[in-house]
């Protein structure tokens, strides 16, 4: 297994303050996984190995730090697609609506 190295950029909710920041950069500086790490207002970006550190396992480091990470906007709008989905199954069933039988 090579050196495979991937990039994220976690949204904090709330403004990073620098004693954070620096018990962040102490955390990470010492955790195998993470290649590079740096903290700009309301973000963090880490550089890491997937193989040896998973984005929730990062995620979890940051909320027992004490920072809350948004949710991911593409996971987000894939949920509200799925219930959305559900919720005309369930209101239609699966057969075809009546507007597309009358073209037949």
């Amino acid at each position: 297994m090579g050196n495979y190295l991937e990039y994220k950029r976690f949204e904090i909710q709330e403004s990073i303050p620098e004693e954070k920041v620096n018990e962040i950069m102490l955390k990470f500086n010492s955790t195998p996984g993470i290649d590079k790490i740096s903290c700009v207002r309301k973000s963090l970006s880490v550089i890491y190995n997937p193989y040896e550190i998973s984005k929730k396992e990062i995620v979890n480091v940051l909320s027992t730090i004490g920072l809350t990470v948004k949710k991911d906007n593409k996971k987000s709008f894939k949920n509200r697609l799925k219930k959305m989905a559900e919720d005309n199954k369930e209101n239609f069933g699966g057969k075809r609506l009546d507007c597309c039988d009358m073209n037949n």
